[in-house]
Parts: C-alpha cells; sequence; structure tokens
C-alpha cells in the first residue's frame, strides 16, 4: 500500500514537472483591418509618410537638433488650396501645442487647481500665441486623392483630396514665443498672489516645450 503511494506521488510530481516546464506560446495579436469609405486613385508618395504620426522622424540632418517639428491635415476638393490649408494648420498647431503644454504645465505644478488661469489657457491662449509664432517654415507636404463611393459606407458618390503638411520651426525661436506667451499671461494677472503661483509654476517651460520632441496632444475646445 505504501509502495503504491509512493509511485502514485512520482507520477503527479513527474506530471507537475513537465507542465510547468513547458513554455506558453504567445499568441499573436490578429492585425487590425480598416474599413474605408473611399478607395485612393493617386498620391503624391507610394508609402504613407511616417512623420504623420511622429514628426521628427523624417528628418535625419543636423536640423533635427536645433528644430521641432509639427503637422496637421486638411480635406478639400482642391488639391491646391488642400494643401495650403493644410500648411496653415500645421503652423496653427504650435500656438496650439505651446498652449496645452503651459496649461499641462501649469495644473501638473499647481495639483490640478481650477482658477481663471486654468480658463486662460484653455479658451485663448493658444489664439494669441498665435501671434508669436514667427520663423516657421513647410517642411514636407503629402496629398492623396480619395474616391468616395457609396457603396462602401460613404454618403455620396465624390472625390476628394487629403492633406498633410509638416512644418519646421527652430527652437530658439520657439523659446521666445512660448517666452511671449508666459509674458503676457503674467502681465494680464493683477493677484500678486496668482501671478507668483503662475510664475512659479512655468518656470523654464519655453525650454521644456522646445526639449519636448513628441507630439502634445491638444485638447479639443467646445468651440471645435
Amino acid at each position: 500500500m505504501k509502495l503504491t503511494s509512493v509511485f502514485l506521488l512520482v507520477g503527479l510530481l513527474a506530471v507537475y514537472g513537465c507542465s510547468s516546464s513547458k513554455k506558453s506560446v504567445p499568441v499573436p495579436e490578429a492585425k487590425r483591418e480598416y474599413k474605408h469609405e473611399y478607395v485612393i486613385v493617386g498620391a503624391s508618395s507610394d508609402v504613407f509618410p511616417e512623420w504623420v504620426e511622429d514628426p521628427a522622424s523624417w528628418d535625419t540632418g543636423a536640423d533635427k537638433k536645433t528644430h521641432r517639428y509639427f503637422v496637421n491635415e486638411s480635406n478639400h476638393t482642391n488639391k491646391r488650396l488642400c494643401l495650403r490649408s493644410a500648411e496653415a494648420r500645421a503652423t496653427a498647431r504650435i500656438a496650439q501645442e505651446i498652449a496645452q503644454f503651459m496649461k499641462n504645465s501649469y495644473s501638473e505644478a499647481t495639483q490640478g487647481d481650477d482658477d481663471d488661469v486654468t480658463q486662460y489657457m484653455q479658451e485663448q491662449l493658444a489664439t494669441e500665441a498665435q501671434a508669436f509664432v514667427i520663423g516657421a517654415s513647410v517642411f514636407q507636404t503629402y496629398w492623396e486623392e480619395r474616391s468616395y463611393k457609396i457603396e462602401l459606407g460613404a454618403s455620396e458618390d465624390m472625390k476628394k483630396f487629403a492633406c498633410y503638411a509638416l512644418v519646421k520651426m527652430s527652437k530658439k525661436s520657439l523659446e521666445k514665443a512660448v517666452k511671449s506667451a508666459t509674458d503676457k499671461l503674467l502681465n494680464g494677472l493683477a493677484d500678486p498672489e496668482v501671478k507668483k503661483k503662475t510664475d512659479d509654476a512655468l518656470k523654464d517651460v519655453e525650454k521644456k516645450f522646445s526639449e519636448h520632441d513628441k507630439k502634445v496632444e491638444v485638447e479639443a475646445t467646445e468651440a471645435e
């Protein structure tokens, strides 16, 4: 009886040892498939540009260390107007990212105080910062012509261009723009205590922004 129990125990240990020694094989994730309401009938390049998602990825030259990159897009039935709109939006994106970065920095430093300063940053700062964005230049553009079809789910059969623009601006000019936007903000604050708190929260924000090499996710406003 004892011998039988010993054999049974050895058998169980052997089975456990074999099963535990087997490494689990990772199951590959299924590739996502997207259904579009259009087919692409023309494009400025055979490959969709990587810089749309990673703006700094395209420039491998010396400018990459001294510049920051911004991207935006537009749609229009006219290719020229589509490209111009994308370029204008990409330039406007700089001011939007400046405002969002300042707001994020302020909220983080003040533990998310919901006051007039945060409201101003959300509603007005991007518009006012646009005046300080000087020296930005278009670096790359990409367009594709899309033929929308009812049979694919579109509301109507039509052709439209989708355009993307990549704009670059020197870090030195960016720091000046952020500094000017910060000064304008501080000059508009009458309460000395609030002014000091804001000044402390935004200390060196211009340098931090110029060295931030990723896209700043911009929160949509009610107007948008």
